[in-house]
């Protein structure tokens, strides 16, 4: 099985709302020119640091704009598939 039907497997199984933050999410990755983590990691580590607390900060405002994504119980078990 291909990592494209995998995860269009995976995103069937959701419910709409995390289905959605995928999808999101995949867009936002296939627009950007961003780095991966290997590119991320060879900086030095202040720009590291900032580049991370900014992504920190974005992840933050969403999630606050975005409450139903929020896992009361970061302990028990996620439902998959």
């Amino acid at each position: 099985m291909s990592t494209a039907e995998l995860v269009a497997e995976k995103v069937k199984a959701l419910p709409e709302f995390q289905a959605t933050a995928v999808l999101t999410f995949i867009e936002e990755l296939s627009g950007s020119s961003g780095m991966n983590a290997a590119e991320l990691l060879r900086l030095p580590p202040a720009e590291r640091r900032r580049i991370l607390s900014n992504q920190a900060r974005q992840a933050e405002v969403h999630y606050r704009q975005t409450p139903e994504m929020i896992v009361e119980d970061a302990e028990a078990p996620l439902p998959y598939g």
